[in-house]
């Protein structure tokens, strides 16, 4: 099914602002970041770049669509997000969870694709993805809320560094001021509004003060001036999972910032996509035995019974295994078609299909245009399927795909 895009409306994005790249049930757009801008004025995806280079030029905005799709957006939901800067996806579960709790202001972009991890409290498999200012870490035996949650990184960071909080000058109430009796330590402006004003979604009326405390934990300092990784002297306050920086010369809005503290405890970024390309060949043509070739050879062969003008292949997944930490929330999320060029090749867009780790993509028929000489729709043979996996930036080649065709009475 082709999705034309004309007529289209997205929260108030023009068609023209959208590149349709490939659909298939779901539908893969590319939204230029000057649009996006404007598209949310909200910190979910808001960049807080003034300190800094802007990291993204480019946003893919993944949109499963929920029956036909039409002028009408209702029924639309994002449910992943690549950032070509990064080479990186926030595919579910993580984007839902990135997105609705602050996005790039409060996390950052991804740094890494997916990865497994043993919980160190119970050994349970959980899957965790670091971003610049924090590790996301999904454990599926937990209950909600608390499947996803963000990691103590304040208090890492501090512990890499050699510094132990806990022998930190302690504070003492003052007015006008938070006092947290767990830690020792006041919460005063400029940060005491920006914690208050952010909070983990559990629910609550508002952002309630649990939320806040979900989000960024206890303050574990004094407000104290500090050089950051980046070389700005800024007035810090270091938190149980983050850090407060405040940057006088930004805007009102960007004078609080929160350090990229994920870059500082896990590195720079690491490429969570890769190149696939291979190869078609065809067996059977028209419900007719012929020996295997390359697809469009032995398509066009003038015994062939079928006149085929466009094929495809769709390259979709994950697959995860039952046992898998996201089997069941985070698979099937990406379904791309890319076309059979005439010297029955394929390739996926550049540096785009992401590492799955524990689980596998998967390569099965897309679409096909064409006709039988006997009469009807020439079609896939619909139970053909390859399944890989990828590392990132490490490019998949000489991938074979073998397919059928047949004539639509070939089934009952």
């Amino acid at each position: 099914m082709t999705i034309i895009v004309h007529g289209f409306s997205f929260a108030g994005i023009k068609p023209e602002n959208f590149k349709k790249l490939y659909v298939s049930g779901i539908m893969i757009m590319i939204l230029d970041s000057n649009i996006l801008a404007q598209f949310t004025k909200s910190s979910q995806l808001q960049r807080s770049c003034m300190h800094r280079v802007c990291l993204i030029s480019v946003v893919l905005l993944l949109v499963f669509s929920i029956g036909n799709v039409s002028a009408d957006s209702s029924g639309q939901k994002i449910i992943a997000a690549f950032f070509s800067e990064t080479h990186n996806w926030i595919a579910p579960p993580f984007y839902s969870f990135w997105d609705r709790n602050g996005g790039v202001r409060i996390f950052g972009y991804p740094l890494s694709p997916p990865a497994l991890l043993h919980s160190p409290e119970d050994g349970h498999l959980c899957v965790t993805q670091d971003f610049e200012r924090q590790r996301l870490v999904f454990c599926p035996n937990l209950p909600e809320p608390y499947r996803m949650q963000p990691i103590r990184i304040g208090a890492e960071v501090l512990l890499k560094q050699g510094r132990n909080w806990e022998n930190f000058p302690k504070d003492i109430p003052t007015p006008g001021c938070d006092f947290f009796p767990e830690t020792g330590y006041t919460l005063c402006e400029p940060f005491r509004s920006f914690w208050r004003n952010h909070g983990l979604d559990l629910g609550m009326d508002g952002i309630a003060w649990a939320e806040s405390l979900a989000l960024f934990g206890y303050p574990i300092s004094k407000p104290m001036v500090e050089t950051n990784a980046e070389g700005a002297t800024v007035l810090t306050q270091w938190f149980e999972r983050a850090r407060f920086e405040y940057h006088p010369d930004n805007p009102p809005q960007y004078r609080v910032l929160l350090g990229l503290l994920g870059k500082e405890l896990y590195g720079s970024y690491r490429t969570g996509v890769a190149s696939v390309s291979g190869i078609v060949y065809v067996e059977r043509v028209a419900r007719a035995f012929v020996e295997s070739g390359l697809f469009w050879d032995m398509v066009h062969r003038p015994d062939s019974g079928v006149n085929i003008s466009k094929a495809s292949l769709s390259i979709r997944g994950p697959i995860y295994p039952s046992d898998h930490p996201l089997a069941g929330v985070g698979d099937s999320w990406f379904n791309i078609l890319v076309d059979i060029r005439p010297d029955s090749t394929f390739a996926s867009p550049a540096d785009f299909v992401p590492e799955t780790p524990g689980g596998v993509m998967e390569i099965r028929p897309g679409m096909l245009e064409g006709t039988c000489d006997s009469g009807g729709n020439a079609a896939f043979f619909p139970y053909s399927s390859k399944q890989f996996s990828v590392t990132g930036g490490q490019s998949l080649e000489n991938v074979i795909f073998q397919t059928d065709i047949v004539c639509s009475d070939f089934f009952p």
